[in-house]
């Protein structure tokens, strides 16, 4: 190991590395905090996949009789590369739960006129479900709802389990999956105002596009997909994230520094020797630089190792068994420890870097 290495300097200043590779360690926190931010989307992720296959489409009451509506119906059952099933035109609300972060938000619903247009559905969007107990009048829960709410196959979920929850309703089935929906079967006599277009074919922008065309400009409403809609309610969470991880980031970047700093101050007479024997300032920086991107990496694997383990024992004890989930990995979390991490690094490096350089082994 050579004498002027980062790795020597490790070695032989352990307890001052140690305080270093601390203070580096909190900036991996943010990618857990940015992880349990993103575990709101996580509760959202399946809703927004099975949107991108299914399509919910609405008569406009501004189409008199519905003429256009029924005109539009025809035309997409012509498709042979769409499903199209009727609907009850009342909208269901889904069931309350509790997020990670702990607050309560509601779920989704998606409603089916029959047990059968509820497993072609289910056979497309790749939902595998016993069908024997699913009747009309019945719902279809995930596991994670059933664990939360503490309900099983047969229940009967009425306004006590859900505020404003119209009616009582059987469970069917409850399904494993990691939906937070709840699946309706409910048989709705008379003319359509509400229709389910599925497609194996299209997904996405590329359905309702398709989906578009053929409307032609007619008075129906085509619904926007979930992850849009969900996108755009969480979107102050990100920002309220962004903010306080940047002030954060800018206070730990100052404590950090100033730490960092007075070690470095006290190494003065080193660098001074380093510059009397003809390492140029630009060597002082690449030391100074390659000293704290070795700290950095060390308290960043520290990090992801515990950062990992406390993820996975909060959800194999915890959240799981609850009915809830921390993703392990999230982009606003990276996002989240990079600005964190070269806020704090980079003044470091550049600051103490260029301190150093100006030692001068005469003035001691």
């Amino acid at each position: 190991m050579r004498p002027l290495s980062a790795a020597y300097y490790i070695k032989e200043n352990k307890r001052r590395a140690a305080i270093i590779i601390l203070l580096l360690f909190i900036t991996t926190t943010m990618f857990l905090a940015g992880n349990y931010v993103s575990s709101v989307y996580y509760f959202w992720e399946k809703a927004s996949e099975y949107s991108d296959s299914l399509c919910v489409v609405t008569a406009l009451s501004t189409d008199e009789d519905f003429k256009e509506f029924a005109e539009f119906y025809e035309d997409l059952k012509k498709d042979g590369k769409l499903i199209v099933q009727p609907r009850s035109s009342r909208g269901m609300p889904g069931l309350s739960w509790i997020c990670t972060l702990g607050f309560e938000m509601g779920s989704s619903s998606m409603v089916f006129d029959s047990p059968e247009d509820l497993k072609t559905a289910f056979e497309v969007l790749g939902i595998e479900c016993d069908y024997s107990d699913v009747k009309d009048g019945t719902i279809i829960i995930s596991s994670a709802l059933a664990e939360q709410h503490n309900l099983k196959k047969g229940d009967i979920v009425d306004p006590s389990v859900s505020e404003g929850f119209p009616g009582s309703f059987r469970i069917g089935a409850v399904i494993e999956d990691d939906s937070y929906i709840v699946y309706y079967v409910l048989h709705s006599d008379g003319t359509p105002l509400r229709l389910n277009v599925i497609s194996s074919e299209y997904r996405g922008q590329a359905l309702r596009d398709h989906i578009n065309e053929i409307r032609n400009g007619r008075k129906a409403e085509v619904g926007a997909p979930v992850r849009d809609s969900i996108k755009k309610q969480f979107e102050p969470f990100d920002l309220i994230f962004r903010a306080g991880m940047i002030m954060l980031s800018v206070i730990l970047a100052v404590i950090t520094g100033s730490v960092i700093s007075g070690q470095f101050i006290s190494r003065s007479y080193e660098f001074g020797v380093y510059r009397a024997i003809g390492i140029s300032k630009g060597g002082i920086l690449k030391k100074v630089a390659l000293e704290m991107l070795l700290m950095d990496g060390i308290a960043i694997l520290l990090g992801g190792v515990i950062i990992f383990l406390f993820t996975f024992l909060m959800n194999e004890l915890h959240y799981i068994p609850s009915g809830k989930y921390l993703p392990y990995f999230s982009e606003l979390g990276l996002e989240g420890f990079l600005i964190s991490n070269i806020l704090v690094v980079l003044p470091t490096i550049l600051m103490n870097g260029r301190s150093m350089g100006r030692s001068d082994v005469t003035a001691f």
